[in-house]
C-alpha cells in the first residue's frame, strides 16, 4: 500500500471518532444545561471544559473578547465554526475528503454513507440556531459514526487498510478518554479540596462524556468515587473507551501489521509501546493523588502523541506541521488535507481519420481510459465510434485499459470520440520525502530491482549514449539520492531544453532530441527517462492531458501530455514534469503508463487502403474545484 493512502486512512479513522466524541461531548454538555434550567446563562466553568476538551481555552477566550458569549455562540461555534479545525463539521468533512482519496480500499457502502451524511449536514450551519437542531445534528453525527464503524467490521478484510484504520481510530480514542480525564481532574481539583468531597457532578459528566456511565454503574456501585472512575476509564481492560484497552488494540494492529515480528524500522515504534505498557503495568491509581495522576494524564497525552509521530515515521505517513500547542490544546490535523486540492475535469479526446480511398477493412486499438488509483478517480467514461462498432476491453502488461474494435464495412471516415469525467486530488509529496536508510537499503535490494525491471531498462526511444550521460553529470553530479537527483534531472532536463514543437516529430529518439536540445513534453520525458534508468532509478512514461487554465504559466502539447514517474521506496509512484519542471499534481490527469511512447500510443491499428490524414481535437474543461 503506498503510504499517502495508508495516510488518508488513518486520518479519516481519526476525524470520524473525533466528529463523534465531540458530538456526543456538546450532546452532553447540552443535556446537563437543560437539566439544570440556565441555558441563558454564560457558566464560565462548564464552557472551560468543553472548550478545554474540543477545542482550546485560548479560542473561548477569543470569543469572549468578541462578544460572543451566548451559548448559540459558543456551541455553534464547536460545532460548525469555519476557523475551527476541530468543529465537528470540519471533521466530517475532512473524513469525507480521505474517504474519496481511498475509495478503492474502503467498501464501497462505507463512502456512500458518509459521503451522504457529508451532503446533508452541510446546510445545517445556515438554518437558525435551536437547541433542537443542535442536539439532531448531535445525535446524527454519532449514528453515522456507528454506521460507519459498523460497516468497517462487517465487509473489510482484515488487511493493511484494515488496521490502519484500526490504529488511527484507538489512537484518537485513548487521547480523547486522557485528555477529558485531564481536565476533569484539575477542574475538581480545587473543589474538592474546599469541600473535601467527590464532585459528583464533573465526574458523572465525565463518564457521559466517554459514554461509560452506564458501563461503569454496572460494575461499580452507584457512587461517583474519583479513584474508581480514574481506575475504570486508564487501567480497565474490558470497557472500549478505557486507556489501557485502546492502547492494546493499537499493539494488536500493529503486531497484525508487522506480523507480530519486530524489523530494524520498527524498533522504535516497539519500543515506545512496550514502554506505555510497562507503565500500565507498574501504575496503581489508587495510590496516586490529584496532582500525580495530572501529571500522569498529562504525560499519556504526550507519548500518544510521540507514538503517532513514531507511527507516522515508521511508515513514511504525512507528517503533520509541527505547532506549539499548550498542554490541553490539541493540534489542528490533519493539516494535509488543507494542502490538498480536489479538482473534476471533463476531457474530450476526438481522432479523425480521413483516407484518400475506400477502406474495406481496420483492425484498432485505443487506450483512451484515464486510471483510477489513490489519487485519481474516473467518474464516467464512453467512447463514440463512427462507423458504429462493437469494442472489446482488456487491460495490458501495464495496466492500462485498452478497447480493440474492428470495423469490416466499408467506410472513408473514422472517427473516435472519447469523453471521461475525472476527480483528481493531490498533494504535494516528492519534496517533503527524506530519504532515509530503510527507503536505501530497500532501493539497492534485489527484489526492489527485479521487481521495477521492466522500468530500469532503457528502450529505442530512451537511451542515451555514454558521452552524453557524461555532460549530464558534469551539469548535475552522481547520483547519492534518488528522489533529490531525480528532481535534479527535472530542473535539468527544463533548463536545457526549449519547448519546440517543429523541432522533431513523433518517431524521435532520446540520443536525437538530447543533440537537438530541444522537442515537446514526449522527448523531454524521454529524455528524463534514460538519465534515470541509465542510473538504476524505476522510472516510467505518463501520458495523459494538461489542464492549463487562463492565467497557468503550464506548457503542454495542445492534443495531449507526457511526463515521468518515479518509483519511490516505501512511498510509491511520485509523477514529475521535465517540460514546466513541476510536480504532476492536480493539474496533471493520467491516462496510459509505459515504458516509453510505444507502450501509449492512444490509436493503433492496421487498415486495407489508401493513405490517410489524422485531425486531433483535445478539450479539457474544469467542471470543479
Amino acid at each position: 500500500m503506498l503510504s499517502r493512502v495508508a495516510d488518508a486512512l488513518y486520518w479519516m479513522a481519526r476525524n470520524i471518532e473525533r466528529s463523534e466524541s465531540h458530538s456526543r461531548i456538546m450532546h452532553v454538555h447540552l443535556t446537563q444545561m437543560l437539566e439544570a434550567g440556565n441555558k441563558d446563562i454564560f457558566q464560565e466553568d462548564d464552557y472551560q471544559v468543553l472548550f478545554e476538551v474540543c477545542a482550546t481555552s485560548d479560542e473561548l477566550k477569543k470569543l469572549e473578547q468578541q462578544g460572543k458569549t451566548r451559548v448559540e455562540d459558543l456551541i455553534s461555534y464547536l460545532a460548525f465554526g469555519k476557523g475551527n479545525l476541530n468543529s465537528a463539521l470540519c471533521n466530517i468533512r475532512i473524513a469525507r475528503d480521505n474517504a474519496r482519496v481511498t475509495r478503492d480500499y474502503i467498501p464501497n457502502d462505507l463512502f456512500e454513507a458518509w459521503n451522504q451524511f457529508y451532503l446533508t449536514s452541510q446546510n445545517l450551519p445556515e438554518k437558525p440556531y435551536s437547541i433542537h437542531k443542535m442536539r439532531d445534528f448531535f445525535n446524527e453525527t454519532k449514528q453515522a459514526s456507528y454506521m460507519a464503524q459498523g460497516i468497517i467490521e462487517a465487509a473489510m478484510s482484515r488487511d493493511v487498510a484494515y488496521y490502519m484504520l484500526k490504529i488511527g481510530k484507538w489512537l484518537e480514542r485513548a487521547e480523547k478518554t486522557a485528555r477529558i480525564l485531564n481536565v476533569v481532574s484539575e477542574q475538581t481539583k480545587g473543589r474538592e479540596e474546599v469541600y473535601e468531597t467527590t464532585d459528583y457532578y464533573y465526574w458523572s459528566s465525565a463518564l457521559r462524556m466517554v459514554n461509560g456511565y452506564e458501563a461503569y454503574l454496572k460494575s461499580n456501585p452507584p457512587r461517583m468515587d474519583a479513584t474508581k472512575i480514574l481506575s475504570f476509564l486508564i487501567t480497565n481492560e474490558d470497557f472500549p473507551r478505557s486507556i489501557r484497552y485502546c492502547m492494546d488494540h493499537v499493539r494488536e494492529a500493529i503486531d497484525a501489521l508487522e506480523n507480530a515480528k519486530v524489523a530494524r524500522y520498527s524498533v522504535e515504534l516497539y519500543e515506545a509501546m512496550d514502554a506505555l505498557r510497562r507503565e500500565f503495568n507498574d501504575m496503581k491509581i489508587q495510590d496516586l493523588d490529584t496532582n500525580q495522576t495530572i501529571d500522569f494524564l498529562n504525560q499519556f497525552q504526550n507519548k500518544c502523541n510521540q507514538i503517532g509521530q513514531i507511527f507516522s515515521r515508521t511508515y513514511f505517513l504525512i507528517e503533520p506541521v509541527t505547532t506549539t500547542f499548550s498542554q490541553h490544546q490539541e493540534p489542528a490535523l490533519p493539516p494535509e488535507m488543507r494542502r490538498k486540492t480536489a479538482m473534476k475535469y471533463k476531457i474530450e479526446h476526438t481522432n479523425v481519420f480521413d483516407y484518400e480511398t475506400v477502406v474495406d477493412q481496420s483492425m484498432n486499438s485505443i487506450r483512451l481510459k484515464p486510471r483510477s488509483d489513490e489519487c485519481q478517480r474516473l467518474l464516467s467514461y464512453r467512447t463514440d465510434i463512427s462507423p458504429m462498432t462493437i469494442t472489446k476491453a482488456h487491460t495490458d502488461i501495464w495496466g492500462n485499459s485498452v478497447e480493440t474494435f474492428f470495423i469490416a464495412e466499408r467506410h472513408q471516415h473514422l472517427e473516435i470520440k472519447s469523453t471521461s469525467i475525472v476527480s483528481i486530488q493531490r498533494s504535494p509529496f516528492i519534496n517533503q520525502i527524506d530519504y532515509s536508510p530503510e527507503m536505501k537499503d530497500i532501493f539497492h535490494s534485489d527484489l526492489f530491482q527485479e521487481h521495477y525491471a521492466g522500468y530500469l531498462a532503457n528502450t529505442a526511444y530512451t537511451y542515451l549514449n555514454t558521452e552524453q550521460m557524461d555532460r549530464v553529470d558534469a551539469a548535475i553530479g552522481l547520483m547519492n539520492n534518488p528522489v533529490q537527483y531525480s528532481i535534479d534531472v527535472m530542473r535539468y532536463v527544463y533548463d536545457v531544453f526549449s519547448y519546440d514543437p517543429n523541432a522533431t516529430d513523433v518517431s524521435t529518439k532520446a540520443t536525437e532530441s538530447f543533440e537537438l536540445s530541444g522537442g515537446v513534453c514526449q522527448d523531454m520525458a524521454h529524455v528524463m527517462l534514460g538519465i534515470l534508468r541509465t542510473k538504476q532509478i524505476p522510472a516510467r512514461y505518463v501520458s495523459g492531458y494538461l489542464y492549463v487554465g487562463e492565467d497557468s504559466a503550464l506548457v503542454g502539447d495542445a492534443a495531449s501530455h507526457a511526463w515521468v514517474e518515479v518509483m519511490v521506496p516505501g512511498i510509491g509512484w511520485v509523477g514529475l514534469d521535465p517540460t514546466n519542471n513541476v510536480e504532476a499534481l492536480e493539474n496533471h490527469i493520467r491516462m496510459c503508463v509505459g515504458r516509453d511512447y510505444s507502450d501509449v500510443s492512444p490509436v493503433q491499428g492496421v487498415y486495407r487502403g489508401g493513405a490517410a490524414s489524422i485531425d486531433v481535437k483535445v478539450s479539457v474543461s474544469l467542471i470543479s474545484s
